[in-house]
């Protein structure tokens, strides 16, 4: 015989007032869930006074060199970053010169603007060892949705931790690097209604391209953005095909 049993209702309400308390579940998210967005492809640096250039190569720079430093699309990358070698964030730019590759084994190497994403440059990042680096992003004014192409060597993993208001963490969700001949299909982000203010890419050695963010709020989306997203995405699967 099988014997059904309730809680009391003091119980109940107790596990709804817990369940209420709990935070939202992250969404991670594709490209085809942005709206009106920004995209940065970290192109066009000139080492100066804020950008440094790192000592014996061609087309590394340093964003931020004398703090944090803000990009075109008003994303800005937390600083100092002086060297490459301790971990410090860097653009790696083929755009002129002769700049190293960048190995990362059996997923393959950087070795031209053929090899990246968008256009000839990309943001990375690499620890010495088996450390773990971070690219550290804040947003002006708090983003509905967050993400960016990612890869990096083989065998490891590229998080990625939101946080909203009062810098505290939303959520973190993990990709694992690929081959970079499929950069273009491994694509990290995620949604949080509370609104995104700063993002946070962790990994051992990696890349990320074509950073989108996006402010949209839900339910006031405009319905064109399928149309403009499939866009977006045709050129840059022609523009990756186009190049390899």
């Amino acid at each position: 015989m099988v014997t059904r049993r309730t809680l009391p209702l003091a119980s109940l309400l107790a596990l709804a007032v817990a369940w209420a308390a709990l935070p939202a579940a992250a969404v991670q998210i594709s490209t085809s869930a942005f709206y009106s967005y920004n995209i940065e492809s970290f192109e066009g640096l000139v080492a100066g006074s804020d950008v440094g250039q790192q000592l014996g190569f061609d087309g590394v720079y340093l964003p931020g060199y004398g703090g944090s430093y803000t990009f075109a699309s008003g994303v800005t990358l937390i600083g100092p970053n002086v060297d490459v070698f301790p971990g410090d964030a860097f653009v790696h730019d083929f755009r002129s010169g002769s700049p190293p590759p960048n190995l990362w084994g059996a997923n393959g190497t950087i070795d031209g603007a053929e090899d990246v994403l968008v256009g000839s440059a990309y943001l990375a990042v690499f620890a010495a060892g088996t450390g773990e680096a971070a690219i550290d992003l804040r947003f002006a004014t708090p983003q509905a949705r967050v993400g960016a192409f990612v890869t990096g060597d083989a065998g490891t993993t590229i998080s990625l931790d939101v946080y909203g208001p009062g810098d505290v963490l939303l959520e973190s969700v993990t990709l694992s690097a690929v081959a970079i001949d499929q950069w273009i299909d491994n694509f990290l982000g995620i949604e949080r209604p509370e609104g995104i203010v700063r993002v946070v890419f962790r990994g051992h050695d990696f890349g990320l391209d074509a950073l989108m963010f996006d402010d949209t709020v839900v339910s006031t989306v405009p319905e064109p953005r399928t149309a403009a997203l499939l866009g977006l995405g045709l050129a840059l699967l022609a523009r990756w095909r186009g190049r390899r």
